[in-house]
């Protein structure tokens, strides 16, 4: 959906406040990605933020593609996070 060059988005802010440490970790790996060394090679996995095509905008605030949304909402319900959801149009 378009109007007049803008795109429509989502723009969630959640807390990670309510969780214990090993679940923020969790969260936050599987929604941002992490990357580790292992016997002298580098992997990185790519997180949900990529793969989705969002963007991280600040500490617990991401920018999500309205076609995307739908994904990204179940995984804030699964991992059972608190959010607040605003509708946005950007170019």
């Amino acid at each position: 959906m378009q109007k007049e060059g803008l795109n429509y988005y989502m723009l969630i802010s959640y807390t990670l406040k309510f969780l214990p440490q090993k679940e923020k970790v969790k969260v936050l790996r599987e929604l941002q990605g992490y990357s580790e060394r292992k016997k002298g090679k580098g992997y990185a996995h790519k997180g949900l933020v990529h793969k989705l095509n969002a963007e991280k905008l600040g500490s617990n605030v991401i920018l999500v593609p309205i076609k995307n949304f739908a994904e990204i909402q179940n995984f804030f319900s699964e991992n059972k996070l608190s959010t607040k959801i605003k509708e946005v149009w950007a170019k």
